[in-house]
């Protein structure tokens, strides 16, 4: 008969490699859970103690996970996260160079010194001054700067 604690092993190793191929803090507590257990049945506690300190751990390090851990790792992966030369020009403004014809889609802005195709729902007339409100393809999409 196999032992308890070689489940616990296997359980806890089986959780540990979905966590790393997720990456996503899905099955760690688990793992952690498991590795409880399995000290517990080294230690000669029963099998029943085991599943409720297995269920209970987990419980627990799943809470601190989601209340603490997760939402620091968010933040950071968030500071991280490099803008595309095109994403720096969203919220900055611009002067349109060449005419804009909202029916056909067509005109010009500058941009920090770089020319874009652009398009808006309005016309308007070189020297326009525009806020760069998005990015559709390889245009920028414009409205009149307040």
């Amino acid at each position: 008969m196999i032992s308890w604690w070689i489940i616990w092993l296997v359980l806890a190793v089986i959780m540990l490699v979905i966590e790393i191929a997720t990456t996503g803090l899905a099955t760690l507590w688990f793992a952690i859970g498991a590795v409880v257990a399995m000290i517990m049945d080294l230690c000669g506690a029963s099998v029943t103690s085991q599943i409720i300190a297995m269920a209970a751990i987990s419980a627990v390090c799943f809470a601190v996970c989601m209340i603490w851990i997760k939402p620091k790792l968010e933040s950071l992966r968030k500071k991280n996260v490099q803008k595309t030369n095109a994403d720096r020009l969203i919220g900055r403004e611009g002067v349109v160079i060449v005419p804009f014809n909202s029916t056909e889609g067509k005109g010009q802005v500058k941009v920090d010194g770089q020319i874009w195709s652009a398009k808006s729902g309005e016309d308007y007339t070189e020297g326009t001054k525009v806020t760069v409100k998005a990015i559709e393809g390889v245009k920028l999409v414009v409205e009149r700067a307040v």
